[in-house]
């Protein structure tokens, strides 16, 4: 797994960046790329949560995914 933060700032209200922003998930996605969002406001001001979610993110995927060394037993 690779995992992308991505911090937006005021810019992403805007429509042209938007669509930008469209484009880039479609490629991050087709690299296998997962990308947890949130917001610079966020960031700053709530940056205990969001380090909560980041790790909770990755808890749940190891959850998930099987561990390479018991693969095939």
């Amino acid at each position: 797994m690779v995992l992308g933060i991505e911090v937006d700032g005021y810019s992403h209200e805007f429509l042209d960046i938007q669509e930008k922003d469209t484009i880039k998930e479609k490629r991050m996605n087709e690299l296998r790329i997962s990308v947890l969002p949130f917001s610079d406001y966020k960031v700053l001001k709530d940056t205990e949560n969001v380090i909560r979610v980041v790790a909770f993110y990755i808890s749940e995927y190891e959850k998930h995914t099987p561990n390479p060394s018991q693969e095939g037993n």
